[in-house]
């Protein structure tokens, strides 16, 4: 007689890969089948409402085959339905290999999707503080609802009329939410980002000592010249809530 333990074992296979699994207790199937579309039909959900950029390069049927390799090939670590998007990323990044059917940008895509989820439900112990606009800006720090990100292909433009084929020069993109709980993208160049990643990785910094980084950075334009743009793209970013104002 089967253990418990092994009866469950065969269940959760069964309901994954029906095909490959068949139940031979003493279910009915139209009842298993009630527990095969549950399952799957959640998770297929769940696909479809974080991606559905993605979703719109598939047809139907290449959209479930996915949403099943998924649901068979990949260990979720996670319980929470929030992670399922998280995990289908990780899944395409380190456990799925491409088919001539799917795009070459799709694990990018689906990442740049999941951080727009991300960002949307992320918790922050920031005080909540806007610019004022006019105040002197004396030190900032990066949003904790911001993220910088590069990608090869230009994610942010990407349709069921748009799939580039080749990698494009970096795409450098800040996906963030502001005070109203909308959640933003912006597209940066290469300076702007490398002062973020400045900003990220200092925590709380004064302006003063990113313009003395960025002058050692870009020893080939003026100090002014520096100094200016700097302060030009610190308001942008603080306007946009990228970057928060912090009192001395």
């Amino acid at each position: 007689m089967k253990s418990f333990q092994v009866i469950q074992h065969d269940f959760i296979q069964h309901i994954k890969n029906p095909q490959a699994n068949p139940f031979d207790d003493d279910i009915e199937d139209r009842r298993l089948k009630i527990y095969r579309e549950l399952f799957f039909n959640n998770i297929l959900g769940f696909l479809s409402s974080g991606f559905p950029v993605l979703e719109s390069l598939y047809s139907e049927q290449q959209w479930k085959e996915l949403g099943r390799k998924f649901f068979i090939e990949h260990r979720c670590r996670s319980p929470y339905f929030i992670d399922i998007s998280k995990e289908f990323v990780e899944y395409l990044s380190s456990e799925y290999a491409l088919t001539e059917s799917d795009p070459v940008f799709m694990g990018e895509l689906a990442h740049y999707e999941w951080l727009e989820l991300d960002v949307s439900v992320r918790q922050s112990s920031q005080i909540a503080k806007v610019w004022d606009g006019y105040s002197q800006i004396t030190q900032v720090q990066m949003s904790d609802l911001a993220s910088l990100v590069s990608y090869q292909y230009p994610v942010h433009q990407i349709s069921a009329d748009f799939q580039p084929t080749q990698a494009s020069e970096v795409v450098y993109l800040v996906i963030y939410r502001d005070a109203t709980d909308e959640v933003n993208f912006t597209l940066i160049n290469a300076v702007s980002a490398h002062l973020l990643n400045i900003i990220t990785q200092q925590g709380v910094t004064t302006t003063d000592s990113l313009t003395k980084t960025m002058i050692e950075a870009m020893p080939q334009l003026e100090v002014q010249q520096i100094t200016e743009s700097l302060q030009q793209v610190l308001q942008l970013l603080l306007q946009q809530q990228i970057l928060v104002p912090v009192d001395k």
